[in-house]
């Protein structure tokens, strides 16, 4: 079985301009991702998932600087982009996640794979966890079922046509009740940025190594620095709402 992590990224946001290429301790964002997927060993590739726009080469680029793939696809399908990514590079299984959250949880990324070896389900993930520590585990020949049967070509919020068309079989992972915390670590706004700002002042280059138990400990113990962002959430999920009213 060939595993690959497909990282959903684009250069369009307006709510904080070019977020994956601000930088922390002297590298992009998304290059510090990739430091962090490097470590996990049951990935064998990771490919950096954007579009054909134009405005989106600077991230053809990073994915060459850092020896990672690089796939451009359809601007606003993104499953048909990340179902053509998986193509493209022989994939079985994907784990997918947005650019946008650095600190993505390794451990959770191999209790992904280990479901999907266990289980063959189509889609395993961990909704429990903070939002930017969760990722998404998904069987390449259910991705394909998914393009075939799905009735919009703007699928940038996608989890419905899994949960509710009742062709798939989908797992959710068990979350340690030590994970269970309103935190976020996922970047969309200014405040998001400072707040990761803060996280790598305390890590330092070694931020990208911290694990999700030695995060969650910091910020535990420095509540000051979970409320630079904790209201952004709330905003976040009132857009998400909006933004999932698909036919399935």
């Amino acid at each position: 079985m060939k595993t690959g992590f497909l990282i959903t990224a684009r250069m369009k946001s307006t709510r904080l301009p070019r977020k994956v290429l601000l930088p922390l301790h002297g590298r992009e964002i998304i290059r510090w991702m990739i430091e962090r997927l490097k470590l996990c060993e049951c990935l064998d590739e990771i490919v950096i998932c954007t579009s054909t726009n134009a405005q989106d080469d600077v991230l053809e680029f990073v994915a060459r600087e850092e020896a990672v793939g690089c796939f451009r696809g359809s601007e606003e399908d993104v499953l048909r982009r990340l179902c053509d990514a998986a193509a493209a590079f022989g994939l079985d299984y994907a784990v997918n996640v947005t650019a946008d959250t650095p600190l993505v949880s390794l451990e959770y990324i191999g209790r992904t794979v280990s479901a999907y070896e266990r289980t063959g389900a189509d889609l395993v993930r961990a909704m429990d966890l903070p939002h930017g520590f969760y990722c998404y585990g998904l069987r390449v020949a259910a991705l394909e079922r998914v393009c075939q049967i799905k009735k919009s070509e703007h699928t940038e919020v996608w989890g419905r046509y899994f949960t509710e068309s009742g062709l798939f079989e989908v797992v959710d992972l068990p979350v340690d009740e030590s994970c269970r915390r309103d935190y976020r670590l996922t970047l969309d706004y200014p405040e998001d940025y400072e707040f990761f700002r803060r996280v790598f002042d305390h890590f330092g280059h070694d931020a990208y190594r911290a694990s999700m138990a030695e995060i969650i400990a910091f910020l535990d113990a420095n509540p000051e620095v979970v409320k630079i962002n904790a209201h952004c959430e709330a905003l976040y999920q009132k857009r998400w709402e909006s933004q999932n009213r698909i036919e399935v």
